[in-house]
């Protein structure tokens, strides 16, 4: 998390100066794999974002110097539960930094493994299988979102699209959380309205999981908004209008292009700010706050943050750095939604693959005033995942519904940024993949601390991340409420709980 200190009072926020703040981050936009000369790991990522707070640092001294920010940035601070599990085993401790980005949203590249390995095999298979073995296990499950990558061009066998059935495999089997299409890389650029494309992005939007679309030009811009045009004018495209998020990476090159914003009315389709640097980017949020605002939206829950590394680097401060100047026309609360609202709002659903069962949640209650009990369920998980049968899925902070992103609160005032570092979710994958839980732990009122063993399918399954009972089934409130016991001990707690571990 990016840490940064008011310059001056801001009386009409209610801000003095010196107050801190903590800043959520998630990167959008990242490459794994190899392409030639570009070669990246999650080792790779975590440099990078080290490299990317150097900078930031060098370049805030001048603007601080020339009065340009209105809030500067003074440190990093990794989030508590993450870190400890890195700190866990030696070779995971020498990945514990870079945590000025908390979560990264992780895909191919057009890399050496994305050729078809057989006639009928779909492209980008080794490579969806690369990125699940670096985001679905400990301890970059913490830090990683995985994204497939498929080419709608593959064709078809036995009257099924490949690319389509790779999509399933990939969401279903490996349990990535959206999908990367390059319209440009994989020569598709003149037919993102055809039958292919369109299926899998229909085919998408039925698994609930957001597409992110390379948009070199505007007229991939174009192209894309009549497709999600075309699927909402279908009456057998319901369920997929539904679940479908799209995402533009670069915003079409063009952030002062009004089709750009005219596509972002769009409650379907968002922006990512990937590319952008230098005098596009106060062109960027000025025509957004401008053109959107006018439309009575709250115009910063349409741009997400994103890097595009390894192809591009420290250009993303630039982003960074004037959210935090006195020229950004937002609050801080704009700044985060942009920063990491809007992308793990997008990416809202829970880990899960087809491999989980379904079953009755348990929920176990006791008292923790001093979160002594919460942090020994955590370390004996951490250990269980380092060393045991189990291994660690991912690892997701519940979030406010969306539209609901609040103003940050100062660090003197417990630092909340929206992201609940308190109440989460961690899925647990038997490595003999026979078994896959969530352990949902929650703050509760009066000192009070949950953990509800969820199976991942079925009817009584966690469906979102929103921290919100309206947000939650009611089947699986009522179910939860039914099978909950309250506990006096911390070992009975984690007693009650690993029972389900074995």
């Amino acid at each position: 998390m990016l840490v940064v200190r008011a310059v001056e009072d801001l009386p009409n926020r209610g801000i003095k100066k010196g107050d801190e703040f903590r800043l959520y981050i998630v990167d959008a936009h990242h490459h794994m794999g190899r392409e030639k000369g570009h070669k990246n790991t999650p080792a790779g990522a975590y440099d990078f974002y080290a490299q990317l707070w150097f900078e930031i640092q060098k370049k805030s001294q001048v603007l601080n110097d020339d009065d340009s920010l209105l809030f500067e940035p003074v440190g990093v601070e990794a989030p508590d539960l993450a870190t400890r599990l890195f700190q866990n085993k030696s070779n995971w401790a020498r990945m514990n930094h870079g945590w000025l980005v908390d979560r990264t949203i992780v895909f191919p590249y057009t890399d050496d493994y994305s050729a078809p390995s057989s006639k009928g095999e779909p492209s980008f298979k080794v490579s969806n299988d690369k990125i699940s073995s670096w985001t679905s296990r400990a301890p970059h499950s913490s830090r990683l979102i995985g994204f497939a990558r498929v080419n709608p061009l593959d064709g078809s066998q036995k009257g099924n699209l490949v690319a389509v059935k790779e999509l399933e495999r990939a969401v279903l089997s490996l349990g990535l959380r959206g999908l990367k299409l390059h319209p440009l890389a994989q020569l598709f650029v003149d037919s993102i309205e055809k039958n292919e494309p369109r299926e899998v992005v229909k085919r998408a939007g039925e698994l609930g999981i957001p597409v992110i679309f390379d948009t070199r030009n505007m007229r991939t811009v174009v192209r894309i908004k009549r497709l999600v045009d075309s699927l909402r004018n279908d009456p057998e495209c319901g369920v997929a209008m539904k679940g479908l998020r799209v995402i533009l990476a670069h915003c079409g090159m063009a952030p002062g292009d009004s089709r750009l914003y005219e596509a972002l009315k769009d409650p379907t389709i968002f922006a990512e700010t990937s590319t952008l640097h230098d005098r596009d980017v106060p062109v960027l949020f000025e025509s957004a706050s401008d053109r959107l605002g006018a439309s009575n939206r709250v115009w910063s829950e349409k741009i997400l943050f994103g890097t595009d590394f390894s192809f591009l680097s420290v250009q993303a401060m630039d982003i960074i750095l004037y959210l935090l100047s006195r020229d950004f026309p937002g609050t801080l609360a704009d700044a985060q939604r942009v920063l990491a609202g809007n992308a793990l709002s997008l990416v809202h659903s829970p880990f899960r693959t087809s491999m989980g069962a379904s079953g009755q949640p348990n929920e176990f209650v006791c008292k923790d005033k001093s979160f002594t009990i919460q942090r020994e369920l955590e370390d004996s998980i951490i250990k269980l995942t380092a060393k045991g049968t189990w291994d660690l899925g991912s690892l997701d902070f519940m979030i406010p519904p969306i539209g609901t992103w609040p103003e940050p609160k100062k660090k003197a005032d417990g630092g909340f940024n929206g992201v609940d570092m308190d109440s989460y979710l961690l899925t647990l994958k038997s490595k003999e993949k026979t078994k896959e839980l969530h352990l949902w732990v929650r703050r509760r009122p009066d000192d009070y601390v949950s953990c509800t063993v969820l199976d991942t399918q079925g009817m009584t399954r966690l469906e979102t991340l929103e921290n919100a009972s309206q947000k939650i089934g009611q089947v699986l409130l009522r179910s939860i409420s039914d099978h909950s016991q309250t506990l006096q001990s911390s070992k009975e707690f984690q007693s009650s709980i690993f029972k389900h571990l074995l």
